[in-house]
């Protein structure tokens, strides 16, 4: 009589079921890991992954602890001489460091655009309220910034510094926020001018008065931090681009 072959179960078979998914949910998690900040190194380790290397995962993470503790746009470690700047990148890292290794990062903000450098004083640190002449330590930063926007002269097309005030509370006082912003920006300038800045063309003075605060004024440190001078240093100059630009349409309609 012919007996039936049976096969036999295996019973360890879904292990491998099993790890199939633990191996997939891990990859799942280093994808969503790496997608917060995807960059070249990253990649190459999430390429490595899915090859199941085990120190995977350990590297990704002691790499971006690393960059984390070495952060602020590359500045960490990488001091840069005055003589070093070539362009508004190196302008840049050097004010940072400036302004970082005279502890001034409560009174100066400087950030870092497309085709510009922007920074950002509080009025204090140049001139006694109410007044529009330059104190001994608003004229030591300016001898610090001063030769640096000189290095990048020859790469911008305007330099300009804005005048802010603050809204007082009600009393008595005869100064003009207006005038008050406008002479205080026109300090700065004639000083940069007179002493650093080759070009006088590429330097601009505005006076805002107290119409483009940066804070409520609605207490005395608000006010103190819309009270600023700002500087701004541009590869381009959009208004006289639109002027030149005006200007060139006028004549062919003329010819």
């Amino acid at each position: 009589m012919r007996h039936r072959k049976t096969s036999k179960v295996n019973k360890d078979a879904w292990l491998a079921t099993y790890a199939d998914m633990i191996t997939l949910i891990l990859v799942f998690f280093v994808l969503l890991y790496a997608m917060s900040s995807i960059d070249q190194e990253k990649y190459k380790m999430l390429v490595q992954a899915f090859s199941t290397d085990p120190d995977t995962l350990e590297q990704l993470t002691q790499t971006e602890e690393g960059k984390e503790g070495g952060a602020d746009d590359g500045l960490a470690g990488e001091n840069i001489a005055l003589d070093e700047i070539k362009d508004l990148d190196d302008l840049y890292k050097y004010l940072s460091q400036y302004v970082e290794e005279n502890g001034l990062s409560d009174s100066v903000e400087v950030a870092k655009g497309k085709n510009m450098v922007y920074v950002r004083f509080t009025s204090n640190l140049f001139f006694q309220p109410d007044r529009a002449v330059l104190k001994e330590g608003g004229v030591e930063i300016l001898d610090q910034v001063g030769p640096a926007l000189a290095k990048v002269e020859v790469y911008v097309q305007m330099i300009r510094i804005d005048g802010h005030t603050a809204e007082s509370p009600p009393g008595p006082g005869g100064v003009s926020d207006r005038d008050l912003s406008t002479e205080r920006a026109n300090a700065v300038l004639k000083y940069l001018e007179t002493y650093h800045i080759k070009d006088p063309s590429k330097l601009y003075a505005v006076g805002y008065g107290r119409y483009r605060p940066v804070a409520p004024n609605d207490t005395e440190e608000n006010r103190a931090k819309n009270r600023r001078v700002e500087i701004l240093i541009s590869k381009t100059d959009i208004v006289q681009q639109e002027i030149d630009a005006a200007e060139q349409s006028k004549q062919n309609v003329e010819e």
